[in-house]
């Protein structure tokens, strides 16, 4: 539930009164005053949706107002809500704020120009693209089960598929092409007898091996020390991956076996164990954090007074003379 917002001592629960009871906070009074008319008309005819977002553009168009005065530019919509305006006042106009600052005011004051205005040349607003969204994990019984499926396949090839398919996206949460690429001799054992994966190619890097799976993994290393753990296909056939995972029969109970929730499921496994991000992002090949936002509501919650106890155990002496 967002907090109330209070202006004037009152509490506001509406688009109008915010926009009445408006008043900057790090702008001079006298200039406000010149502008608050045009600035209050302005947001009123974007229709902000909620008494929040009324003082957000508020507080962005009165900086755009007092600037344009400055400038001896109009005070009119038209002349002032123009993509040509909003860039000099977004490369000039706040030389204090820091560039995701100067960015959000240019989105509001390029949001409201597209609403506000007939004339100007706002080009049309291009839709956003949908992001791809990293598909859910297998839960623990659809993991179990799936192992079965694999021991009960008609033939060597697809046995050796799934059980491939398996070990790579649940034991070092291969990315689907890499599934192809790995074959027995990627496969060692560091100095501390961890089985590791070594990943070649653009995003090349030792994968540690969960040990739930390393057993798995090097038995299939040493019967296909040339080959691809998952199996083989022509080079020139297309979709090679789906070719071989196609093949492996999965009864209609189970959801379908695809490499994508594979290694999503080992991800929750990572984050699950507390891995620390930066090892997290290299081990599994990410430059970011973005997508993983998807995979949180899979990530079992701690209690109350286990997170408190893990966050207050961060750190336990201060540093230096603060301890």
């Amino acid at each position: 539930m967002p907090r109330p917002l209070v202006l004037g001592g009152v509490v506001v629960t509406d688009v109008p009164t915010a926009i009445a009871l408006y008043e900057p906070r790090r702008l001079p009074l006298a200039a406000w005053l010149q502008v608050a008319s045009f600035a209050r008309a302005s947001v009123t005819a974007f229709e902000p949706a909620s008494p929040w977002a009324a003082v957000q553009y508020l507080s962005t168009t009165a900086q755009f107002s007092v600037w344009a005065l400055a400038e001896y530019l109009p005070l009119q919509a038209e002349e002032l809500f123009t993509p040509d305006v909003v860039e000099r006042f977004t490369a000039v106009g706040m030389p204090t704020l820091q560039e995701s600052s100067r960015r959000t005011h240019r989105s509001r004051l390029a949001t409201m120009g597209r609403k506000i205005t007939r004339r100007a040349p706002w080009p049309p607003q291009q839709a956003a693209l949908p992001r791809n969204r990293l598909a859910p994990p297998y839960s623990e019984e659809e993991v179990a089960a799936y192992f079965e499926v694999a021991e009960q396949q008609p033939t060597g090839a697809r046995t050796r598929a799934a059980f491939g398919l398996l070990a790579g996206g649940l034991g070092a949460g291969l990315m689907p092409g890499e599934h192809l690429i790995i074959t027995g001799s990627s496969v060692t054992r560091n100095v501390d007898d961890v089985t590791v994966l070594n990943i070649a190619g653009t995003r090349a890097r030792p994968i540690p091996i969960l040990a739930a799976y390393a057993p798995l993994v090097r038995t299939l290393a040493a019967r296909f020390p040339d080959e691809p753990l998952i199996g083989t296909t022509g080079r020139k056939s297309k979709n090679r991956l789906n070719q071989l995972v196609s093949r492996i029969e999965v009864p209609a109970r189970l959801p379908a076996l695809t490499a994508p929730r594979l290694r999503t499921t080992w991800l929750v496994t990572l984050m699950t164990a507390g891995i620390p991000l930066p090892e997290l992002l290299a081990v599994a090949g990410l430059a970011s954090t973005g997508t993983l936002v998807d995979l949180l509501p899979h990530v079992p919650r701690l209690s109350a007074q286990d997170a408190a106890q893990r966050i207050a155990d961060a750190l336990a002496h201060a540093p230096g003379a603060a301890r």
